[in-house]
């Protein structure tokens, strides 16, 4: 049984599975983690996320300012690094949340769009690494 490259990987892969399953708050500390201890350019996107999660924590609480706000520094991070990070689409993340800074700035009473999802642009550890984190309980896996 294989196991990751690299520590900061594994950390990354329990942080994605917390986004998966939309634990913002828990996701937020795990990748807050990482980000301090981060180089570029890991780093720029890893605040993006860090950012993403607590402007769920922040939505979840009723706080529509706060998510606002910190989905707009998050599609401006996004922005400027939107290739990939291990495997995550950040352009994809990019759309999402133009998709939330869209509706966060739309009146109250619009339907707020799915929470983001992380996807894979390609294969490799990184596309592994989500198809594994992306499943959510209850979901089926298919057994190969």
């Amino acid at each position: 049984m294989g196991t990751c490259p690299d520590p900061a990987l594994a950390s990354l892969a329990s942080a994605l599975t917390l986004f998966a399953q939309e634990d913002w708050y828990a996701c937020h500390d795990a990748l807050e983690a990482l980000w301090q201890e981060s180089l570029e350019p890991r780093r720029t996107p890893l605040q993006a996320l860090v950012q993403i999660a607590v402007a769920m924590v922040h939505w979840q609480q009723g706080n529509r300012r706060g998510a606002t706000l910190l989905w707009g520094e998050a599609v401006a991070r996004l922005s400027r690094c939107r290739d990939e990070l291990d495997g995550v689409d950040l352009a994809h993340l990019h759309e999402q949340g133009q998709d939330w800074l869209r509706f966060l700035q739309s009146s109250p009473g619009d339907t707020a769009p799915p929470p983001p999802r992380l996807s894979s642009p390609g294969g490799g550890w990184g596309a592994s690494l989500l198809r594994q984190t992306t499943r959510r309980p209850g979901d089926q896996v298919r057994q190969q």
